[in-house]
């Protein structure tokens, strides 16, 4: 068998692993994704909650600077009043009173109802930051359970990681390229194997023609798959 197929398949064999390995880096085990998904959650909610509450107090700021106008506003239709000289200037005057007075009305229940709102969401706010400190404990405990326990797995990805160096290192620069290339282009298989006369990457049968080269150790490119074929030999 040609040694540098050889290699290729365990470079092939040895990344497959570690992509296994890393996926289980950021599987999150139901345990702590239990938790997780309740924090993230109840955290939307604190923040759904502060962003409705700040909107409401810009729009007290808006009507309190409105109301504050318009009292000034009624403070002069009312000086006004005192000036006046005959019925048709009172009638008038009294009119821009009640108008003003009225709109006052309007802004200052407009500002209670917007405190009244805000205290509401608050109260929310608050109830839910008292219960999330438990909470924070529980994921605190579950996600530290859970690095933990991949303490092994992270120095196995290490060695993987220290062991297709090491392959890669051996290999010709062109058929490492070649390997690389073919890698990102198939999903990562850059070699499948051949079973039964057929590739196990594309499921397609084997030429006998093909299978002679493969045994002789040749390398051999899938018509289908464009992958890396490999043969395993039965041990002497």
């Amino acid at each position: 068998m040609n040694q540098d197929v050889e290699k290729l398949w365990e470079l092939q064999t040895v990344l497959s692993q570690l992509g296994d390995r890393e996926k289980q880096l950021t599987n999150k085990p139901e345990s702590f994704a239990a938790v997780d998904r309740e924090w993230q959650n109840v955290n939307s909610s604190m923040e759904r909650l502060r962003e409705q509450i700040e909107q409401h107090s810009k729009e007290r700021r808006r009507v309190d600077g409105e109301l504050s106008d318009q009292q000034e506003i009624l403070k002069k239709y009312q000086g006004q009043l005192m000036q006046v000289k005959n019925q048709q200037q009172y009638a008038a005057a009294w009119k821009e009173i009640d108008a003003s007075r009225k709109h006052v009305k309007e802004l200052e229940d407009s500002t209670l109802k917007t405190m009244t709102d805000i205290e509401t969401l608050q109260k929310q706010h608050d109830d839910l930051e008292a219960g999330n400190v438990d909470l924070k404990s529980r994921w605190d405990t579950e996600h530290d359970a859970w690095q933990h326990s991949l303490g092994d797995l992270r120095t196995e990805v290490e060695q993987l990681k220290a062991k297709a160096a090491m392959i890669e290192a051996s290999l010709p620069e062109r058929l490492r390229r070649e390997f690389h290339r073919i890698f990102k282009q198939r999903h990562n298989v850059a070699m499948a194997k051949v079973v039964a006369d057929s590739c196990n990457g594309c499921r397609t049968r084997v030429r006998p023609a093909v299978m002679q080269q493969l045994k002789r150790g040749d390398l051999v490119h899938g018509e289908g798959c464009s992958r890396s074929r490999y043969l395993e030999t039965p041990p002497s």
